[in-house]
């Protein structure tokens, strides 16, 4: 249908349309200068901001040199023994890693803990390490371990766990130490520092605050829960599965509190001695005599 023109409108003449066509283009014109200034001023805050960050980030770094010497030596070590199993054996991460690459895996977690630390390390909420006397921290991080490993090995010499239970010798050697790196990252390191991001006023709280503590009794369930869904290769009688479940609930809530009152590496020192005695230890001993 033909679209009709108002009475009262006139045929615009060629001046007219030469003087609208002048206005509409420097009405673009100025539009487009507008969003070049404005896309510039973005580019140049950017640039400021990225600077001001990597400014911060290299401060951080030297003022807290040490820390991140520390956590990056055994971020090394840790995707050097992965490296080597990975090539001699690699199939001893397939029960926990699946059809992954565990190189890939870890340096994913090297990656992660490196972000998670330096966060826990600008806003003071942990550290890598803390300067103190042995003396104060043996206690835990030596002999309850100890404790914690003798009693496991007890209830599998009463109760017989799958022969499959630990990884042998020389594979554990490198295998445990790495993936007990990989647990404090990915069930502890992660999971309070985003506690803390929420609640920020948790790091001013006394070790024998209850808000923290149900916090790190909430973090502790993490890998006892994930265990115990995972299970065993074969069936198990009920008590050793509580019992499992209550012993690794008492390891994380240790090393929790040890990570909270003292540092990173005195909370993988726990791992490393429990480990070492109901994995490696007993995990050689336990083939000659049970099986």
């Amino acid at each position: 249908m033909a679209r009709l023109r108002p009475r009262d409108s006139k045929p615009l003449s060629a001046i007219d349309r030469l003087r609208s066509r002048e206005q509409f283009t420097v009405a673009v014109a100025r539009n487009c200068v507008a969003t070049a200034i404005l896309y510039q001023r973005g580019i140049e805050s950017y640039r400021r901001t990225t600077i001001l960050d990597i400014s911060r980030f290299r401060e951080q770094v030297a003022k807290e040199r040490r820390q991140y010497l520390l956590f990056g030596l055994l971020s090394v070590a840790v995707v050097v023994s992965t490296g080597v199993l990975t090539v001699v054996h690699p199939v001893v991460f397939r029960p926990y890693f699946g059809g992954l690459n565990p190189l890939a895996v870890v340096m994913g977690a090297v990656v992660l803990g490196f972000g998670l630390v330096t966060l826990v390390l600008s806003r003071g909420w942990f550290a890598v390490y803390t300067p103190g006397p042995l003396r104060e921290r043996l206690g835990l991080t030596v002999f309850l371990p100890t404790l914690l490993g003798a009693g496991m090995a007890l209830v599998d010499f009463v109760a017989v766990l799958p022969a499959d239970t630990n990884v042998l010798i020389p594979d554990s050697l490198l295998f445990y130490p790495t993936m007990g790196f990989v647990v404090e990252i990915l069930f502890h390191l992660l999971p309070l520092s985003l506690f803390f991001l929420v609640v920020p006023s948790l790091a001013a709280e006394p070790d024998r605050s209850l808000r923290v503590w149900v916090v790190l009794v909430a973090v502790a369930v993490l890998e006892p829960a994930f265990q115990l869904w995972f299970g065993f290769s074969e069936a198990v009688p009920l008590w050793t599965t509580v019992y499992v479940g209550l012993n690794v609930l008492a390891i994380n809530l240790s090393q929790l509190y040890l990570f909270r009152r003292y540092d990173f590496l005195t909370m993988y020192a726990f791992r490393l001695v429990y480990y070492t005695l109901w994995h490696i230890v007993w995990g050689t001993v336990r083939l000659e005599i049970l099986f």
